[in-house]
C-alpha cells in the first residue's frame, strides 16, 4: 500500500520544487518528525518562562504529571539514581507520544507508523543502554556475554549477542506494527463508515498511543537497569 503523504510534506515539497525546479521527494516521516520538534520548541520554550511554583497553570500541571510519572518509573526500574537519565527517556516518551497522537490530526501521518523512524528510535535506545553499561562496568560489562559457569562461554556468547540484537528489532517492530495497524484500520473504517466510528477509533487511538509509548520507555528502562547491574 502506497504511503499517503501528510499535508505539510506535500506543501513543503511544492515549496522546495518551486525554488529548485525539481521534485525533492522529502520523506514524510522526517518532515512530520521535524515539525513536531519545531512546534514543541515554539510552544514549550515561551511556556517554560511562565512556570510558577505557587500558582501553576493547567498546562504546567499536566507536564508535571508526565514528569513525575516517568520519574516514578525510573525509581521503580533503576532506582533513585535513574532520574539522571530522565532527559533521554523523557525525550523518548514525549517524541513517541506526540508522533503517535498526531495521527488524530487531519492531514498528518504518524512518524512512528514508518519503520525508518521506529528503527532509529530503537537503535538509539540500544546504543544508550550499552554505553551506560560500558561506562559503569568497563570491561566487566562483557562478563554478561560469557555466562555462568564461565566454561559455557562458547554457547553463551552467541546466545547473548543474539538476545541483545533482538532488542532493537523487537522495540522497532512492536511500535511500528501497532501504530501502523491502528492508523490503517481507522483510515479504512473512516472511509467505509464516516459517521459514528471515528468516535470509537479516536479513544482507541489515544489508548494505543499512550500504551506503546509506555512499553517502549519501560523496556528501555529495563535494559538500562540490566546494563548497570554489577554481577550476573
Amino acid at each position: 500500500m502506497e504511503h499517503e503523504l501528510s499535508t505539510i510534506t506535500i506543501l513543503l515539497n511544492s515549496l522546495v520544487a518551486s525554488f529548485t525546479g525539481t521534485d525533492p521527494q522529502l520523506p514524510d516521516q522526517g518532515v512530520v518528525a521535524w515539525f513536531i520538534v519545531v512546534l514543541s520548541t515554539v510552544i514549550f520554550v515561551p511556556m517554560s518562562r511562565r512556570f510558577s511554583i505557587d500558582e501553576p497553570g493547567r498546562a504546567q500541571q499536566m507536564l508535571e504529571i508526565g514528569v513525575e510519572s516517568i520519574n516514578a518509573m525510573l525509581d521503580g526500574f533503576i532506582g533513585p539514581e535513574g532520574r539522571k537519565y530522565f532527559p533521554v527517556l523523557g525525550g523518548f516518551a514525549f517524541f513517541i507520544l506526540s508522533s503517535n497522537l498526531i495521527t488524530n490530526v487531519p492531514g498528518f501521518q504518524p512518524p512512528t507508523g514508518d519503520l525508518n523512524t521506529t528503527v532509529a528510535l530503537a537503535v538509539m535506545s540500544f546504543l544508550f543502554y550499552n554505553y551506560l553499561g560500558i561506562r559503569a562496568q568497563g570491561f566487566g560489562y562483557a562478563k554478561q556475554f560469557i555466562g555462568d559457569p564461565w566454561w559455557m562461554f562458547p554457547l553463551m556468547i552467541p546466545i547473548e549477542i543474539l538476545s541483545h540484537l533482538s532488542r532493537p528489532l523487537s522495540l522497532s517492530i512492536r511500535l511500528f506494527g501497532n501504530i501502523f495497524a491502528e492508523h490503517t484500520l481507522a483510515s479504512v473504517f473512516f472511509i467505509l463508515f464516516p459517521f459514528g466510528l471515528p468516535l470509537v477509533f479516536g479513544p482507541l487511538g489515544v489508548f494505543v498511543a499512550f500504551m506503546q509509548t509506555f512499553v517502549f520507555v519501560m523496556l528501555s528502562m529495563v535494559y538500562i537497569a540490566g546494563a548497570l547491574e554489577h554481577g550476573h
